[in-house]
């Protein structure tokens, strides 16, 4: 996946406050998103559904509402879901050759 930048996280938690299940939803954006940057670089143009690979990009493809005030409990626990997710799969990402963990 591309790295995130504000508007990602803004855009998925927008997302994941509408949605009924946040945690599946999460997961699948994350994955997707990751595919989809895959596949960016692989054919040099972006996935047809999923976008360019970035968490923004594949939460715009998404449907449904995104409705929910900025500053509501709602949101902030959704902006809080994506920001721990992210930081879950950032340390449990394999190093690099000549890497340091941070």
């Amino acid at each position: 996946m591309r790295r995130c930048l504000p508007g990602d996280l803004f855009e998925a938690a927008g997302l994941l406050a509408a949605s009924t299940d946040p945690c599946a939803l999460i997961t699948r954006l994350l994955d997707q998103a990751d595919a989809a940057h895959r596949y960016a670089k692989r054919f040099g143009r972006a996935h047809p559904t999923w976008g360019n690979g970035s968490l923004m990009a594949r939460a715009l493809a998404e449907t449904g509402p995104r409705h929910t005030p900025l500053h509501s409990a709602r949101f902030l626990s959704a902006l809080a879901l994506v920001a721990g997710q992210l930081a879950s799969r950032k340390r449990s990402a394999p190093l690099k050759h000549g890497t340091q963990a941070k």
